[in-house]
């Protein structure tokens, strides 16, 4: 099992709220080697269409990167701006 810090950004956790699904804006959890990012999305109800973002230890990655040590994850939110 790996240990996995899901940290999510203030657009995010507003999103989740709206849609009655607040959560913390750090989790932990554990997971299996080889989980991937989209698998840990679907386990904590995050639907991957609102996280267009997604580091993991500061580097950036795609939904489908599999996990294979102990990380901390970014989840990032729809941006605004002009």
């Amino acid at each position: 099992m790996i240990h996995i810090t899901l940290r999510l950004s203030e657009s995010l956790l507003c999103i989740l709220k709206d849609v009655n699904n607040p959560k913390d804006e750090t989790i932990h959890l554990q997971a299996k080697r080889g989980t991937t990012i989209k698998e840990i999305l679907l386990k904590e109800k995050i639907n991957p269409l609102i996280v267009p973002m997604v580091t993991v230890n500061n580097t950036k990655v795609n939904i489908h990167h599999a996990l294979d040590k102990d990380t901390t994850i970014t989840l990032f939110g729809p941006l605004a701006g002009g």
